[in-house]
């Protein structure tokens, strides 16, 4: 597209922000014409005071969709919830007013699985509204399944699949440091976890977005997460964690057949972890092992993801789109200098 791609922002936590300040710098490329965000201390505010407090951009926070009074926007970026339904609400209302939507709710991300009478609804409304409906993000949506389908492509043959994530959590915001249980007990963990909405999520939507398109026909699929509980006390810059309190997550995903594990995905979030790396090891003709040293942060790239994939979401045809379904990823933003 040669003129600037207007952007309403909706959901202004961290990661929105995050967003909102990189559409501001990259003006060139896009223009941020609305923010969405429901918390009282940003409500009616210039954001500005949220991304640039030396700047007012005369850009007000507003409520809700509604109060943009019909405003004109190539592309709505929610960046407000992780969990059906609400976020399943908040893109039907959207995509009813006309918007295309690019969403960080992972459990958006792989929809025609977890939930498929809501894919079908979803993907009804973007059709007929003639409008594109993307989940994406860092991890559900690159790292551990999109990343890990493209690096099938040079094998002929594969026997099985595995990804791993180690990630320094005391390097990560403090909202996803108490996200995953960090200072819990172990039973206060477990507790949560009961409740579905607790812990890393997507990965068990990684890996049967992987499983889909490699059209992978496994008997089983087992999920295991468990809190990682420190033998020490530990004390970081900003935070201490008592001995035998949660220091972060282990999370395990294994697709099988026949007893043989196809893929296995493993996650590890800790605030005491030593290294941090991403990992592909495919056993194929011929074999694939990336490694990526230090990691992908996740914090940083969960906005070039969403930004980077606004093009191809627009050059798509209508309905509900999977990772798999856009052009493959790649940077999109101003010139490389």
């Amino acid at each position: 597209m040669t003129r600037k791609i207007k952007v309403i922002q909706f959901g202004l936590g961290q990661i929105g922000i995050n967003i909102a300040r990189a559409i501001l710098k990259h003006n060139d490329r896009f223009e941020l014409v609305g923010c969405i965000d429901i918390t009282p201390d940003k409500l009616h505010k210039d954001i500005g005071e949220f991304v640039d407090p030396k700047n007012i951009y005369n850009l007000e926070v507003v409520d809700s969709v509604g109060a943009l009074r019909k405003k004109k926007a190539d592309v709505v970026i929610h960046s407000a919830v992780s969990f059906l339904p609400e976020a399943g609400e908040h893109v039907a209302v959207l995509m009813e007013r006309g918007y295309n939507v690019i969403t960080t709710a992972e459990e958006l991300f792989f929809l025609r699985r977890r939930d498929p009478k809501l894919f079908k609804k979803l993907d009804g409304i973007a059709k007929r509204k003639r409008v594109r409906l993307l989940a994406t993000g860092v991890n559900p949506g690159f790292v551990m399944d999109s990343l890990v389908l493209m690096l099938t492509a040079p094998c002929v043959s594969i026997a099985n699949i595995r990804a791993e994530r180690m990630v320094n959590l005391s390097r990560r915001r403090l909202a996803l440091q108490r996200k995953l249980g960090v200072g819990l007990t172990p039973e206060e963990f477990l507790e949560r976890v009961e409740t579905g909405r607790f812990g890393p999520i997507g990965l068990t939507d990684s890996a049967e977005f992987v499983a889909h398109h490699l059209d992978l026909k496994y008997d089983d699929i087992r999920s295991n997460l468990q809190p990682v509980v420190a033998d020490h006390d530990y004390r970081g810059d900003d935070i201490f964690v008592a001995m035998n309190h949660v220091v972060g997550v282990r999370h395990e995903v294994i697709v099988e057949k026949g007893g043989r594990e196809l893929l296995s995905f493993r996650l590890t979030m800790r605030i005491d972890a030593t290294i941090e790396y991403d990992a592909v090891f495919i056993d194929g003709e011929p074999p694939v092992s990336v490694v990526i040293n230090n990691g992908i942060m996740g914090d940083v790239a969960s906005v070039g993801m969403v930004l980077n994939e606004v093009g191809a979401l627009l050059d798509s045809e209508p309905g509900y789109h999977d990772m798999a379904d856009v052009k493959i990823p790649h940077f999109a933003m101003d010139n490389i200098s």
